[in-house]
């Protein structure tokens, strides 16, 4: 268990979306420590609030459609979720930093690679033209993109989407940042490739004792990066424990399931494991667990009081009812 203060704490955080008079609820009061020089990884199916957890630490959910209902978002001790847009920007960027899903959509076609890392650095950082240029000449060698002109004087359509990753992740380090959010990095990219990004990440995070905070569907992607495991579904963290605990001694249903989902070698020719049903619809706000109508352990308790996230041993939280026995489904 980390007994630092922890560099990002994320406290009963609730988010909220509104479109004509319909609401949404995207958050219903998340809680995460995030700290310095560990990969925390956040894991969950599609839709369950992955990328607004991401969108609200960096400041850019989109207004007015979504509402911050509570909670708080403090950078060491600094709350940031109600700071003025021009005190925001020193902290987005500076000091965190984010690695889109889709690069292609992020990087902004009329600019070379170069032009736009010398923007970043020379907006947060203060640098002259000849300073900005040697430094992105390091940040494309870092980042494996090789230290001449070519990538730097590229458009982004000029690049595969391994190398549009890595400008990517050229940008996002310009500024050294203390805190690095990845949020599904290596989704549109070929075994190979993700692998590849996997490595340069950790390298990177060991190289600059950053923090970061990675995104993914993908219980095998976050085996190979994270040291902490956070389990989100439909708003709600489920699970949160250290990476190796969480695949030895799952404490959620949820969790065990997405496990058992896992595409294993082993069971070539055997049909894939699914979870059943489907997740519950943002509209809705039950009062009991939210993974209930899905879960093969659901009593009648489970429907009427939603389970606390608590701490069953050490450095090992579940919001669960029967957690000791979702161990043994």
């Amino acid at each position: 268990m980390n007994t630092a203060e922890p560099l990002i704490a994320i406290e009963n955080l609730r988010v909220e979306f509104t479109q004509e008079k319909r609401r949404a609820f995207a958050l219903r009061g998340i809680s995460i420590s995030l700290y310095r020089n560990e990969v925390h990884g956040l894991v969950g199916e599609s839709g369950s609030g992955k990328t607004v957890t991401s969108m609200a630490i960096i400041g850019l959910l989109p207004k007015p459609a979504a509402k911050i209902l509570s909670g708080s978002i403090r950078y060491e001790g600094q709350e940031l979720l109600f700071l003025p847009e021009d005190e925001l920007r020193a902290y987005r960027g500076g000091k965190i930093a984010m690695v889109f899903q889709e690069p292609a959509k992020y990087l902004n076609p009329a600019f070379t690679v170069g032009e736009q890392i010398r923007e970043m650095v020379t907006l947060h950082m203060g640098l002259e033209r000849s300073q900005a240029e040697a430094r992105a000449h390091e940040l494309l060698g870092l980042v494996g993109l090789g230290k001449d002109d070519r990538v730097l004087k590229a458009y982004p359509h000029e690049l595969s989407s391994g190398m549009k990753q890595r400008a990517m992740i050229a940008i996002a380090i310009s500024c050294n940042p203390d805190f690095l959010i990845a949020d599904e990095p290596t989704t549109s990219l070929d075994v190979t490739l993700q692998l590849q990004i996997l490595k340069l990440l950790k390298r990177l995070k060991n190289m600059k004792s950053m923090g970061m905070l990675f995104i993914s569907h993908d219980l095998s992607v976050i085996r190979e990066i994270a040291d902490r495991v956070s389990v989100i579904y439909a708003g709600k963290i489920v699970e949160s424990t250290r990476m190796a605990r969480l695949f030895e001694h799952p404490m959620h249903p949820y969790t065990r399931l997405l496990l058992m989902s896992i595409p294993d070698a082993s069971r070539k020719g055997k049909r894939l494991a699914t979870i059943a049903g489907q997740v519950l619809d943002a509209k809705d706000d039950p009062p009991g667990c939210v993974f209930a109508p899905r879960c093969p352990m659901a009593k009648e308790v489970c429907y009427r009081e939603s389970p606390k996230l608590i701490a069953h041993e050490a450095g090992h939280a579940s919001a669960c009812h029967f957690a000791e026995e979702a161990w043994a489904l």
